[in-house]
């Protein structure tokens, strides 16, 4: 008898871990709304794309220097689930800089930093 409630009670906890964690994994898969890819070409551009997982929010870009300003904007059509933009990072100052893609309150976020190698300067006289 004393075997036959252990065994018991030993499922039931094995039970209410299971379904402990798989409402976590649930909770995790519903909390990202979408998906970024973002990276540098060779050409020195940077591509952004953005999968989302339903079409009901808009969805805002933003181009951050390493003070806050914002300088790129783009709001996307909330119709449109997926869609890619090249930013042309050629004009930026040098400095550290932030990509923001906002949607439906939740926000994923990625730096990067322009910097220019400078080259070696030649003196001949002839």
């Amino acid at each position: 008898m004393k075997n036959s409630i252990k065994t018991f009670v030993c499922a039931l906890a094995l039970v209410a871990t299971a379904f402990t964690a798989n409402a976590e994994d649930k909770e995790t898969k519903k909390a990202a709304g979408f998906g970024t890819g973002i990276y540098s070409t060779k050409s020195g551009k940077i591509n952004v794309l953005v999968a989302k997982n339903s079409s009901d929010a808009a969805t805002t870009l933003l181009l951050k220097n390493e003070k806050g300003e914002v300088v790129y904007h783009e709001t996307v059509a909330k119709n449109n689930q997926k869609f890619g933009r090249t930013l042309n990072v050629d004009d930026l100052e040098s400095g550290k800089y932030e990509i923001e893609v906002i949607s439906k309150g939740e926000k994923q976020t990625k730096t990067f930093e322009v910097s220019e190698q400078k080259s070696e300067r030649i003196l001949a006289i002839k």
